[in-house]
């Protein structure tokens, strides 16, 4: 029955929502930091607002023409006729003719206002002053008082067209003024303005909320790295020992993993640490003084080392490559024994495999109730796959920052491959 094996992890929807849910704390920072932001954004853009009344001052050219009894309406109406008739599309018509400005009506009708007063004869037009409507300004007094001219000369040609009389004239030639004028849109009540900053903060919330979902989980994405011991697990398909965190792993830490380790047999346990990318080197020795510790005499052998060379009389290497008769471990205390390589005297070979290795190893197990082997780092040398097939006992030492997701599947791959079962994990936090 063929396997799958895998190399790149993959994240379902109930996962991403579970590691986004432990980074509660992240989203609650952003969240604020956003509210803040917003909040006070809006709380300052309208404070100055809030029930208080805006003036701007307006430079203008105005001008006035009295109304004459053309009818018999009352005088608000015959004004606001005269309104309508220099606003109308006829109008503007009149005024390109009359002054050649090329613009279009809705610019014509936007660049001045009108007003009369109640029950007046009078109506008053205005051309403030900058300002600017599509392609056509007006930005200084001489531009506004020629408007001006040509819109009162407008309203005198439209109205004698449409009434059929001259009934308007000028009362007010058209003069400059200053004008101090209310922003009556620019003002709310202060119940408004605490609903703007309220919405402002909570769409603030959730802006951070949503930041943080979505950084995370496309941070996840493009992390290679395990984001939990469970992700170890889910990894390397075994269960976790325990998880250490920087300076933790303690005597009674490593009670426990010998533990789990233990081998009910009458038989000598052999036990491989397979390390994957961690700066922690000593794990292996630290459960071999735990059995020691218990009384159970337990050999150590160390072929961790990268460089450099161990003494000769300790060193397994020249007895694997056949140079020695012999191996006389180091005694550490009454319970515990060592053994270790000479890497330079291996010029490369490799010595894990080798019958001879398998043979001493089988042979310490007549003599040991405990063997613990500690191989150099799996991601970077097969030796400790090796190692591990001659023992029955295999757990893997790993740093969560510091190993990868896809070192951790290939080293279950290759384990699976090679009929290797990997009991347990022990995770450093580092």
């Amino acid at each position: 029955m063929s396997r799958e094996y895998k190399v790149e992890r993959e994240y379902s929807i109930a996962q991403i929502i579970r590691y986004n849910l432990r980074m509660w704390w992240l989203a609650a920072i952003l969240a604020v930091l956003c509210a803040l932001a917003l909040g006070g954004y809006k709380y300052k853009s309208l404070h100055q607002y809030v029930e208080n009344e805006v003036y701007e001052n307006r430079q203008q050219v105005a001008a006035s023409l009295f109304v004459g009894l053309y009818s018999d309406a009352d005088p608000s109406e015959r004004v606001n006729n005269i309104r309508k008739i220099a606003s109308s599309n006829r109008a503007y018509q009149n005024f390109k003719e009359i002054t050649g400005y090329d613009l279009t009506v809705q610019e014509y009708q936007n660049l001045f206002d009108t007003e009369h007063g109640e029950n007046s004869d009078v109506a008053s037009f205005y051309v403030t002053f900058p300002a600017s409507y599509g392609d056509y300004s007006i930005m200084d007094e001489e531009a506004a008082t020629a408007f001006m001219n040509g819109l009162i000369a407008t309203t005198e040609k439209t109205c004698e067209e449409m009434i059929g009389q001259s009934c308007v004239t000028i009362l007010d030639a058209p003069y400059t003024t200053s004008e101090i004028a209310k922003l009556k849109t620019y003002t709310i009540t202060e119940s408004d303005f605490r609903k703007a900053v309220l919405k402002a903060v909570t769409a603030g919330i959730l802006l951070g909320i949503i930041v943080e979902i979505v950084c995370y989980s496309f941070w996840m994405l493009i992390y290679k790295k395990p984001k939990d011991a469970e992700e170890i697990r889910e990894c390397l398909d075994t269960d976790i020992i325990d998880c250490f965190k920087e300076g933790e792993d303690n005597e009674e830490s490593f009670k426990k993993v010998a533990m789990f380790l233990k081998d009910d047999n009458n038989t000598c346990n052999r036990i491989s640490c397979m390390t994957l990318q961690c700066p922690k080197k000593d794990s292996a020795l630290k459960l071999a003084m735990s059995y020691a510790n218990e009384q159970k005499k337990t050999l150590y052998i160390d072929l961790s080392v990268s460089e450099g060379s161990g003494e000769d009389a300790h060193s397994i290497s020249k007895y694997v490559l056949g140079q020695a008769d012999h191996v006389e471990p180091l005694a550490m205390n009454a319970y515990l024994d060592s053994v270790t390589r000479n890497k330079e005297a291996e010029n490369g070979l490799d010595i894990a495999g080798n019958k001879r290795f398998a043979e001493y190893v089988e042979e310490m197990g007549k003599w040991y109730e405990y063997i613990v082997i500690n191989s150099a780092d799996a991601s970077k040398a097969a030796e400790a796959y090796s190692v591990s097939k001659l023992c029955n006992r295999t757990f893997v030492v790993c740093g969560r920052r510091t190993v990868r997701n896809e070192v951790l599947y290939r080293a279950k791959n290759t384990a699976d491959v090679n009929g290797i079962h990997i009991d347990g994990a022990l995770v450093y936090e580092l």
